[in-house]
């Protein structure tokens, strides 16, 4: 457990009530609790509440707080049902409203995140959809699929907007560069794609910009930099390579994964690049340098995802062997070990970093809290 704060201050108590945790107990008797715990410099609160009104009596209250709920971290919260094929991928919003789910049954879905209810089905794709991005205003979807092609969508109505073809096998991954103007694609063909218009307006053709060869073996995942100035690629060559978006140039290959890597993330700073592999570990390498930092070890197979959260304090990862890990950052120190019941193909967070959701081989979403008002690190 993290260490307690040194000096807690101390909230009035009503001596009619038992002392435990700083409380205060208002005029109309409404009694207000704070717990408060701090990991790796964040503090995390508990309210609670109850009235006792015999206690202390007042005809006319002119204000009831309403107690905060209060969440275990790494508490399950919901589970979506919808595909009937196991999930490859899953992708939320920008503005938190919308998660899209990839499927190996060829389609992609969109759900309501306060609701948790299905939007729409996006049908167009002749093979399992490998990966799915939204464009940073919230406007485009774009989905890789193992038919060879890149699909881009418009949002909210789902329609179809284009076909990209060029790649010669499955395409694995796509991503969109943070100003969207830029879409990278890679594939089982070993290449990564850059196409340029994916921001334009829709009379414009995207168009291929540049094909960046140099894996030997297939790419699973791309990934732009923050500031769009390098875009990382995951090979079942066992390597991570950095390359220049402006030159098109490699500028540096990561070694260290004893076998494939499948996933990379760059943290929300990007000094930070995550890489998981088929070895069960999960590297952070020093973007600047190339060097290899932590080794993120106690999964016990693949690891299929990686993602930090949006503040960069907390990195999640899925793997084949049916969890999700939670791990505290700049230490790697581990905090949570969420459990599905399934192969976590997908993890990542929602942009207020409060909830996580996980996609799943089973076909399922599932929800789970993990920070933010009402919830705890620990309880």
């Amino acid at each position: 457990a993290p260490p307690r704060p040194s000096a807690a201050r101390k909230l009035p108590m009503s001596s009619s009530l038992p002392a435990r945790a700083p409380c205060l107990t208002l005029a109309w008797g409404y009694r207000v609790c704070r717990k408060v715990r701090h990991v790796q410099g964040r503090a995390y609160h508990i309210i609670t509440g109850r009235t006792d009104a015999f206690l202390h009596p007042t005809p006319t209250p002119t204000l009831i707080p309403t107690p905060t709920q209060v969440y275990t971290f790494g508490q399950e919260l919901a589970t979506l049902h919808g595909h009937t094929g196991g999930l490859w991928a899953a992708a939320i919003s920008p503005d938190g409203s919308t998660l899209a789910t990839a499927s190996a049954d060829t389609t992609v879905k969109l759900w309501d995140m306060e609701t948790l209810t299905e939007l729409r089905t996006l049908h167009g794709h002749n093979g399992a959809v490998r990966w799915v991005a939204f464009s940073p205003d919230g406007s485009r979807l774009a989905t890789a699929s193992a038919d060879t092609t890149v699909k881009l969508w418009s949002l909210p109505d789902g329609e179809e907007l284009a076909t990209l073809r060029g790649h010669t096998d499955e395409v694995a991954a796509v991503a969109f560069s943070p100003d969207g103007t830029l879409l990278a694609s890679g594939s089982k063909d070993a290449t990564v794609r850059v196409w340029t218009g994916a921001g334009m307006p829709l009379t414009t053709p995207l168009t291929l910009t540049m094909t960046l060869a140099g894996h030997e073996n297939w790419v699973e995942s791309v990934a732009f930099s923050p500031d769009g100035s390098l875009l990382a690629s995951g090979s079942l060559d066992q390597t991570v390579r950095l390359w220049s978006v402006e030159h098109g140039e490699r500028v540096a290959t990561l070694r260290g994964h004893t076998h494939w890597v499948l996933p990379v993330a760059f943290s929300p700073d990007g000094t930070l690049l995550a890489s998981g592999s088929k070895d069960a570990t999960v590297r952070l390498w020093e973007v600047a340098t190339g060097e290899p930092g932590r080794t993120l070890e106690g999964h016990t197979d693949e690891i299929r995802s990686v993602a930090f959260s949006p503040d960069g304090m907390l990195l999640a990862s899925g793997s084949e062997d049916e969890t999700a890990r939670l791990w505290a950052l700049p230490d790697g120190r581990p905090l949570a070990t969420l459990r599905p019941g399934s192969s976590a193909a997908w993890v990542g967070f929602t942009p207020d970093g409060s909830r996580l959701v996980t996609a799943h081989g089973n076909g399922l979403a599932k929800v789970w809290a993990v920070g933010g008002t009402g919830t705890t690190l620990y309880q």
